[in-house]
């Protein structure tokens, strides 16, 4: 299946999540609750590391893509940009602390079976098209990106994004399988750095030039 190669321009809209908010908040454990679950990787690259959470804050540093990160703890009051819902989030990369807007964060992630060095990340796009919302899967490796698949469906749990594995039909690629609500599943090949659509899958596929949330990025 063919994909659109476009440049989008993003158009960043900034306020306090609401009970009528189309989307689930985007939401991480802090270490206080589970030190278990408070280590994430950053879904975006060139992520601006502030002083306080607001996009407003100082900007104390930049971090690539993939980068791991502790999350301390969160605002009080999320906000949604782009569609997107999430909290700010204090975190820890070795001596640098800083807060950052949980939409940049990874919802789940995923090491490649064929390339122990590549990652895969999942997370909300933003810019919700009607009643379906854009999610996007980031193939990663030593803090660099190396393609981007974004793609709309109702809804997508992180925990509904995982490795599939067929060693007859696909012996030497990564098989990424979505399983959203309420529609088929969805199946993504990565080979030779580059993720695609299984043919026989229908679904809106786009990728993407442009950095999403680019004023939550680097200034």
């Amino acid at each position: 299946m063919k994909t659109l190669k476009n440049s989008i321009a993003i158009i960043l809209l900034l306020f306090a999540c609401n009970a009528g908010a189309q989307n689930q908040e985007v939401q991480f454990d802090i270490y206080t609750t589970s030190a278990a679950k408070a280590s994430r990787y950053l879904l975006a690259d060139d992520v601006a590391l502030r002083d306080c959470p607001s996009a407003q804050c100082e900007q104390l540093t930049t971090l690539k893509i993939g980068t791991y990160v502790r999350l301390l703890a969160k605002s009080e009051t999320p906000q949604t940009i782009n569609d997107v819902c999430s909290r700010w989030y204090k975190v820890k990369m070795g001596p640098q602390v800083g807060w950052i807007w949980g939409g940049l964060i990874a919802q789940t992630a995923l090491t490649s079976t064929t390339d122990p060095e590549v990652k895969f990340f999942f997370g909300e796009a933003g810019n919700t098209i009607g009643s379906q919302t854009q999610y996007q899967i980031r193939a990663v490796k030593g803090g660099e990106e190396l393609d981007r698949i974004v793609f709309t469906s109702s809804t997508v749990m992180p925990n509904a994004v995982s490795l599939a594995y067929d060693e007859v039909m696909y012996p030497t690629q990564d098989l990424i399988e979505i399983s959203p609500a309420y529609t088929d599943n969805l199946m993504i090949v990565f080979e030779n750095g580059s993720l695609s659509l299984l043919e026989n899958e229908t679904v809106s596929l786009t990728k993407a030039a442009d950095a999403y949330f680019a004023d939550l990025t680097e200034d």
